[in-house]
């Protein structure tokens, strides 16, 4: 008898087990996250770093408990929210004080994505005030002054910010809204020519950058493609560009940190798990690497997109998997990451840099004229948004320099996987770059004299800009450039194509880039394997790719002694 109580005791304890073990596994039953009492995230020591999340179709209450508990086990203290209006004033108040109060309280910095607008042609208040489109018939995100006042009167004051305005601008928010067709922040009677946008598109960013002075809110723009930072860092904007996603990221780093040191801006990065049509479509050991790609080139500020959005319900989350109630989480694989990396890697980590002190090897010139080489994409080909304006060889012209100088690794036709001739390859996150960096045709001295090869291409180059670089190749600099852009003197001599000794350095002029690939003028400047080398002071920063995977990336930090 006892024996047979004792057998139906231990099945019962089996079964229990069992459905426990199942329960557990449960993908749609999330698990409360364990966050040991009293056990803090160590410190990030040397140069500071924000580091943070995006909430992009979260579908997650940001005010909410679960958001307090996945704040504190992340060790966010950046929280970019996509803020949707309501037709009510006082609600619209009510709903940004307990926003800023509620992560105020957190010691966190928030933004507020403006990108509702991008999906919709128009959101009307209660007083008849449009948020979403201007009298002008231009589309875009605008607070009403009202709300302005309010966010100026917090003590901590929340960003605003365009999402995706380099692609608005591009595709006049047709890409997003069906059947419309309206002109972002620059309008088709706002410029008369190519040649003339990227100054005329700056005079449009500084007026709305203008109309926010009075409240002193800082204004931020996402970016999609490697375009527009400069026009919008010119025009008082601080850009941030997207890696991982579609992108060829070392290009997108590198266009990027020249707007932000060219005009003085922060510079912050953004790694975005979405490859196309897929979420996540990249893998864990990508997004582990654009990670330290990011805080090893200096980024101010890391934030991740998104915090836990799950594709068509798949039950694989972003860096979270919200349960069904909303009010548990379990940490994806890929949240494992973020928290080691702010847990673990960084403070063990620290730098002894800054992004500004980055010594350029390679500088490209360039006049923004809004081309990445959409030529051969499902995407618009109207650059800035005008569609008369078609890509040019001229202004394709800087992507033949990409594949030049990764030796030949970078396609030639776009740095984005939106090109259908890049969209046959798989996705690699590390390009071989040997300390590139580009600037628009304003750039000046210092921040090009460290530089050994500079291209000059595209549309134009402010005279200033010529005469610093016509001076550097006299103490020896190597200056590739097309000829519509090399000084009457060098042109006089060279040609459309030729070479030209000029005190201590040397002019190249060139028709097609392309020309130049084997040419061993260029190869002691460029990368002799398989790695990403920048120097930032006194320190050389080396990714390399970990058993031949261009998506698992390792980093060497090395002091340079002189």
């Amino acid at each position: 008898m006892g024996k047979e109580i004792f057998i139906r005791i231990l099945s019962i304890l089996i079964i229990l087990l069992f459905f426990f073990t199942c329960y557990k596994c449960s993908g749609n039953q999330p698990q409360p996250a364990i966050i040991e009492p009293g056990k803090e995230i160590p410190p990030i020591t040397g140069t500071p770093l924000l580091w943070g999340v995006d909430d992009a179709g979260a579908n997650l209450n940001p005010m909410s408990e679960v958001s307090k508990r996945i704040v504190k086990e992340f060790g966010f203290d950046l929280f970019v929210h996509h803020y949707s209006p309501v037709v009510s004033y006082a609600a619209n108040a009510t709903r940004l004080q307990n926003l800023h109060d509620f992560y105020s309280n957190l010691g966190v910095k928030w933004i507020l994505n403006m990108e509702s607008a991008n999906w919709s042609r128009s959101f009307v208040d209660e007083k008849g005030y449009d948020w979403y489109n201007r009298n002008d018939g231009r589309h875009y995100f605008q607070f009403p002054d009202e709300m302005l006042q309010l966010l100026s009167n917090m003590k901590n004051k929340p960003g605003l910010m365009y999402d995706e305005a380099d692609h608005m601008q591009n595709g006049r928010n047709s890409t997003t809204i069906p059947d419309y067709d309206a002109p972002f922040f620059m309008s088709v009677e706002k410029a008369s020519s190519l040649e003339e946008a990227a100054d005329n598109f700056t005079n449009e960013v500084q007026k709305i950058v203008q109309q926010h002075e009075p409240y002193k809110l800082d204004i931020y723009t996402e970016h999609v493609f490697p375009i527009q930072f400069h026009t919008f860092a010119r025009g008082g904007m601080i850009p941030v560009s997207k890696i991982l996603k579609e992108n060829v990221s070392p290009a997108y780093i590198a266009t990027a940190i020249g707007a932000a040191i060219q005009y003085d801006k922060p510079f912050w990065l953004t790694p975005d798990l979405w490859h196309l049509n897929t979420y996540p479509g990249h893998s864990v050991d990508a997004y582990r690497s654009a990670l330290l790609l990011a805080y090893h080139m200096g980024a101010e500020a890391i934030y991740t997109e998104n915090l836990s959005y799950d594709q068509n319900q798949k039950g694989q989350g972003s860096l979270v998997l919200m349960n069904e109630k909303k009010d548990n989480y379990r940490i994806t694989e890929y949240g494992k990451v973020a928290k080691w990396f702010r847990s673990d890697y960084a403070p063990k980590n620290p730098r002894n840099y800054t992004f500004k002190q980055l010594k350029p090897r390679v500088v490209i010139i360039r006049q923004e004229d809004a081309c990445w080489g959409q030529s051969n994409s499902w995407l618009p080909d109207q650059l800035f948004g005008i569609k008369e304006w078609k890509s040019t060889p001229i202004t394709e012209a800087w992507l033949q320099i990409w594949h030049l100088l990764s030796r030949g690794k970078i396609s030639c036709h776009s740095i984005s996987w939106h090109n259908q001739k890049v969209q046959k390859q798989p996705y690699q996150l590390l390009y071989p770059l040997d300390g590139v960096v580009v600037f628009d045709h304003h750039v000046r001295m210092p921040h090009i004299k460290d530089a050994e090869l500079i291209f000059l291409t595209g549309l134009s180059v402010s005279e200033p800009t010529l005469n610093d670089v016509k001076e550097l190749v006299k103490q020896g600099v190597v200056c590739v450039t097309l000829p519509h852009l090399a000084p009457s003197e060098v042109i006089a001599k060279t040609g459309s194509n030729g070479v030209l000794t000029d005190g201590q350095g040397k002019w190249i002029v060139c028709e097609s880039f392309l020309k130049l690939k084997g040419d061993p003028e260029l190869d002691p400047f460029l990368p002799t394997g398989d790695y990403i080398r920048y120097q930032f002071g006194n320190t050389e920063v080396k990714f390399t790719p970990v058993g031949g995977d261009n998506n698992k990336i390792t980093v060497n930090i090395t002091p340079i002694t002189n």
